[in-house]
């Protein structure tokens, strides 16, 4: 195959990528979010008081889960500290020193005490948690599909099949939610692949002679796989294939020294956190959690782990509205793409064996999380967007997509602009199923079937969008975020229908463009399938109405802002077609009492009489 010269639409391809993970900040203090406050609170009381005790930002913001307890012996009081790993805290540290200590000052801003005014107070937690996400999960993690992209070369020359898959995997998973949320989930997801990407190019390039393995590429892998369980307590069984993979590959004395010291780096991180919270160094502080329902699952089994149920396996696979595949429907190339890479690589004999090794080592990964997931306790992980615990999945399978891909388009360019097209088409209807809901807010209810339909669409179509990095330039319009949106929908079209498109005859051109479509129904087809519930499409899920309630930044929508306007021209005019426009919008909300409330302020007038609007 010719290689594909991409230099101009890899710099547009990652712009476009660079938007929805950067530029906008889904967030609402009214939700109260555990999974982030307590490590804001934390990161917080690091900087301000040299302390992981979070007592104080606790009595000014208010209680939040997640939390123990603990007596000390030093004063006989009982003090807060978060229950979670601390890498992620680690990691953001040097964004809430910035902010508090350098850009917080220069707005005339500081540390709120006690006798702060709340908006104030409010302020602080706002920008400071917006600070934390930037440098501890934002930055990060785009620069690691960055990275990603490039790692992937050593697979696929073609940059199609290449930008389909990463877009798919950093913008069509809930990789995108949880890196705009200041936890851990997509970091781990990263250091995970990262652990792996090190030991297999290591072992690819080394040709089966493990005397060239370079060590520097051990300590690295080793400090990735330990980094897992720094981020994430439950990473400790995916550590434990990947510690297996790296003494595989990295077997002789120097190579496997240098692995086990990158293991040991985060070492004293995590044990100096659990000697300063809970007393001890070896003890993790989820069986001192203050919420005595999550103490006692978390004393059961290892950690809340037990033996995993089919059909916890199955939702968390299939199910529309959260599986892994259900949601992000590209996945499906890499799992599908495993016998075929198993029992027939495409390549040379040695190259064969590398391909075969690589492929067994991330689908016994993926199988793991998924199998520890299905044995959580707490397997859906409450208010989540997409399966919260199977967060390190997305590399993994991208990875494995891209080399069943590229295996079936050896040797035809009718079978490569076959590929292209369906990794394009499936790779949007990822980002349109689950990106969008990411890209609105990170932490849903369990009981909504249809996110996209659901939830998604409703608030795109009224316009109740989050904050925006236009925002910090006195643009606090709504435009900046769809055009976040369309930003992000323009990265798996890019690739699917013209990255490489000059190369193909116009003949493949349209069969490439028939594959896009078909493959995007196909996708598209469980995220707007009739729930099982029977809850309605295309309206505010019931249980999410009361998130328009504690909406952030409030008041800005196309409902307020139309209200506001019905109720200057008061009936005279063009008012009373705004007030069916808003009836229109209420029943979008899951509001038709307040609908029809607003079509009798209409004062009979017909929705033929007034102009038609696309919005």
């Amino acid at each position: 195959m010719r290689r594909v010269r991409a230099g101009g639409p890899r710099r547009l391809f990652f712009l476009l990528v660079f938007v929805p993970l950067l530029c906008v900040f889904p967030y609402l203090r009214g939700v109260n979010n555990p999974n982030e406050y307590v490590r804001v609170f934390t990161a917080m009381s690091i900087v301000e008081k040299g302390t992981f005790r979070i007592d104080e930002p606790v009595q000014l913001w208010g209680w939040v889960n997640d939390m123990a307890k603990v007596p000390s012996k030093e004063d006989g009081q009982a003090h807060y500290f978060m229950v979670k790993a601390p890498g992620s805290v680690y990691l953001g540290l040097p964004g809430y020193a910035i902010f508090a200590k350098v850009v917080a000052p220069l707005l005339g801003h500081h540390y709120p005490t006690a006798e702060t005014p709340q908006e104030e107070r409010l302020w602080w937690l706002r920008m400071s948690t917006w600070a934390l996400r930037l440098f501890g999960s934002q930055i990060p993690c785009f620069l690691f599909l960055v990275w990603f992209e490039r790692y992937l070369r050593d697979f696929s020359r073609d940059a199609a099949i290449r930008y389909a898959a990463v877009a798919a995997c950093g913008l069509g998973t809930n990789y995108l939610a949880y890196t705009h949320m200041f936890a851990s989930h997509a970091q781990y997801a990263a250091c995970a692949f990262l652990s792996f990407a090190m030991t297999e190019r290591e072992m690819r390039l080394s040709r089966s002679d493990s005397r060239v393995r370079r060590p520097r590429f051990a300590f690295l892998a080793g400090f990735f796989t330990s980094a897992c369980v720094t981020l994430e307590y439950h990473a400790l069984f995916l550590a434990i294939i990947l510690s297996l993979f790296g003494a595989f590959v990295f077997w002789r004395p120097k190579q496997l020294a240098a692995f086990a010291l990158g293991g040991l780096v985060n070492v004293p991180g995590v044990m100096y956190f659990h000697w300063r919270a809970y007393g001890n160094p070896l003890t993790p502080g989820h069986q001192m959690l203050e919420t005595q329902k999550f103490a006692i699952e978390h004393q059961t089994g290892l950690w809340g782990v037990v033996w995993p149920t089919w059909e916890h396996l199955r939702a968390l696979a299939i199910d529309p509205g959260f599986g892994f595949f259900g949601m992000s429907p590209f996945m499906w190339i890499g799992l599908l793409g495993v016998p075929l890479l198993l029992l027939s690589p495409g390549a040379a004999p040695r190259r064969a064996r590398t391909i075969r090794v690589a492929t067994f080592v991330w689908f016994l990964c993926g199988l793991d999380l998924f199998l520890v997931n299905a044995g959580i306790i707490e397997w859906r992980a409450g208010w989540t967007v997409g399966p919260r615990y199977l967060a390190a999945c997305p590399p993994f399978f991208a990875f494995g997509a891209v080399m069943c891909l590229e295996r079936l388009s050896l040797g035809a360019r009718p079978r490569r602009a076959v590929a292209r097209g369906v990794a394009g088409g499936l790779a949007l209807a990822s980002v349109v199923t689950i990106g969008t809901v990411g890209l609105l807010y990170d932490t849903l209810p369990e009981s909504i079937a249809r996110p996209f339909a659901q939830f998604a669409v409703p608030l795109m179509w009224t316009g109740i969008v989050p904050h925006h990095i236009g925002e910090w330039f006195g643009w606090n319009g709504i435009l900046p975020w769809y055009l976040a949106c369309a930003a992000m929908l323009a990265a798996p079209i890019l690739a699917g229908l013209f990255v490489g498109a000059r190369e193909e005859r116009r003949p493949l051109w349209i069969a490439r463009a028939v594959m896009f479509a078909g493959a995007f129904a196909i996708g598209m087809a469980p995220g707007v399938s009739k729930p099982e519930d029977g809850t309605e499409l295309f309206v505010l899920h019931r249980d999410t109405q009361g998130i328009r309630q504690v909406w952030e930044p409030p008041d800005r929508d196309r409902v307020s802002v139309l209200r506001h306007e019905a109720e200057r021209y008061n009936g005279r005019g063009k008012g009373p077609c705004l007030w069916l426009r808003l009836a229109d919008y209420e029943r979008i909300l899951g509001n038709p009492f307040a609908a029809a409330n607003d079509e009798r302020r209409a004062g009979g007038v017909t929705r033929a009489r007034c102009p038609k609007s696309w919005f």
